[in-house]
């Protein structure tokens, strides 16, 4: 068993062969595209471009869907429209041999009530779960035809939403994102579910958590770094080294590399 090291895309930085440049000195072996960012975006790139980009540096691609996009709205025509650009990105992510899409579960809009936050999706609990589980079907019937995994990702969210990935866990296809930092800063209430559902882990995100924030220099924080990538390892997964800047990113790597923790980098 193996896993890969890969880094998200930085905003910090100006295009996606900047972000494949520095994944190569590095020794990564892949870029996870944020598709929030305008240089990510399919109408802004031209693919024979990128797939010599990335067989000229040897690097992989992952993508991580726009996270304010939601499969579970109300307005039917919100969820088609949704659907429809899932379907539009796959088509772009499988012409890069894009093998994994990252995707969020979107909590809604909430009251500011006065002792309490009051969530739409928590009030009208079982519609919000069954339109999330009838567009997550089309979703993956989509994603199949181009051998893409979908990949959920757990966040710091409300209780309803742990029991939207109960039953999105019921659908065949369905893969997760295990986000160590966010489970850590949410009390690890994910990791119960994560560790009774291993074989649908495809995908992980590594920061460190401190208490208060996350997606921090690895080693700067609470999280035992060694103990997730040997998970990783026994379980085949890619890592996303998701911290946000340069920096940031320079010296995670620079600190694995310091504690001998070399498998998953290149040389």
């Amino acid at each position: 068993m193996s896993y890969k090291l890969g880094m998200p895309t930085l905003i910090e930085l100006n295009s996606i062969e900047e972000n494949i440049i520095l994944c190569k000195d590095l020794g990564l072996s892949f870029v996870e595209l944020n598709m929030n960012l305008p240089y990510c975006m399919p109408h802004n790139n031209n693919v024979k471009l990128l797939k010599e980009l990335k067989e000229k540096y040897n690097i992989e691609l992952t993508m991580h869907f726009p996270e304010e996009i939601d499969f579970a709205a109300f307005y039917p025509s919100v969820r088609r429209s949704n659907i429809e650009m899932f379907s539009e990105m796959a088509g772009f992510a499988a012409k890069l041999n894009v093998d994994k899409i990252n995707i969020h579960i979107n909590t809604g809009i909430y009251f500011s009530l006065p002792d309490r936050k009051a969530w739409i999706y928590e009030v009208n609990k079982e519609q919000f779960i069954y339109n999330l589980v009838d567009s997550m079907n089309i979703v993956l019937e989509i994603a199949k035809k181009y051998e893409i995994k979908v990949c959920v990702e757990n966040t710091v969210f409300p209780e309803f939403i742990k029991e939207a990935f109960y039953e999105l866990n019921k659908l065949e296809s369905i893969y997760f994102t295990w986000d160590v930092g966010h489970d850590a800063g949410d009390n690890y209430r994910a990791s119960k579910f994560f560790n009774n559902n291993v074989d649908k882990i495809a995908h992980m995100h590594l920061h460190d958590y401190n208490g208060s924030k996350n997606h921090l220099t690895l080693y700067s924080g609470s999280l035992n770094i060694e103990e997730k990538l040997n998970f990783a390892q026994m379980h085949n997964l890619s890592v996303v080294v998701e911290v946000k800047t340069e920096e940031a990113l320079k010296e995670s790597i620079y600190l694995l590399k310091k504690k001998n923790i070399t498998y998953g980098l290149k040389t």
